[in-house]
């Protein structure tokens, strides 16, 4: 199941160009651009980080529902 954020963090995300760590399932890096892939993680230091967008493209996480952000 793919992890929950709200709105507010992606869009933090995206103008932060924060990088989305699939093994961690976080924003763990930045400087990614948004279609970025196989970026290291400095948290898991693997080689999994993706940009911003191909985590949403992906389906990576889902948004919190309005009202619960």
């Amino acid at each position: 199941m793919a992890k929950a954020i709200t709105r507010a963090e992606y869009q933090e995300a995206r103008e932060g160009y924060l990088g989305w760590c699939t093994g961690c399932e976080e924003f763990t890096r930045e400087t990614t651009e948004p279609d970025a892939e196989g970026y290291d993680c400095p948290k898991c230091e693997g080689a999994t980080v993706i940009g911003v967008e191909n985590a949403l493209c992906e389906g990576r996480f889902t948004f919190l529902e309005d009202g619960y952000d």
